[in-house]
């Protein structure tokens, strides 16, 4: 006689279990000691220009001395890229010194949670932007891309006062 496996009855089925997803914490603050940079940091959105009849996305850069959030990327504390903006050259000079952070430099984001995160800076990019086919302002942009491990990108113009290229910070937990 054939062994059989008792079936559960529908009241007894095994219920799912749901999987709590943390979504992180929103940035509120950065500090680079190298550069003795401390300041806030606001969410910001972006705006679709039109230029030579192409229409583009450009992310909103802060109008003062804070460094902007891009509000779709990763929050702080999760998988992905928290990416962070700021001019170099006006409007508060945000990031006027990012040039001079060094690969292994400490990067500290406060968090909207009293919460501290560090991290290390384990890239730097200069990437040419001015009179560069979309083409390659697309491939520059990968950087900007969400990523499968935790990141913080930090993105500015350079040299000082030019938008020729854009600067690059790439930092991961320490």
């Amino acid at each position: 006689m054939p062994s059989s496996t008792p079936v559960p009855s529908p009241t007894s089925a095994p219920t799912a279990t749901p999987t709590i997803v943390w979504p992180g914490v929103e940035p509120t603050a950065i500090r680079i000691p190298s550069i003795a940079l401390d300041a806030p940091i606001a969410p910001i959105g972006w705006s679709i220009v039109e230029s030579s009849g192409v229409q583009q996305a450009i992310w909103d850069v802060p109008n003062t001395r804070v460094a902007g959030w891009h509000n779709t990327s990763a929050r702080i504390g999760v998988q992905g890229n928290t990416v962070l903006n700021g001019h170099n050259a006006t409007k508060g000079e945000v990031f006027r010194d990012l040039y001079k952070v060094e690969v292994g430099a400490l990067i500290i984001i406060d968090t909207e949670d009293g919460d501290t995160y560090a991290y290390r800076v384990g890239e730097k990019y200069i990437l040419r932007e001015a009179g560069q086919p979309l083409e390659v302002r697309i491939e520059n942009a990968r950087y900007i891309q969400p990523t499968e491990d935790e990141r913080l990108t930090l993105v500015t113009c350079h040299p000082y006062g030019s938008l020729a290229n854009r600067l690059l910070i790439i930092a991961y937990p320490a």
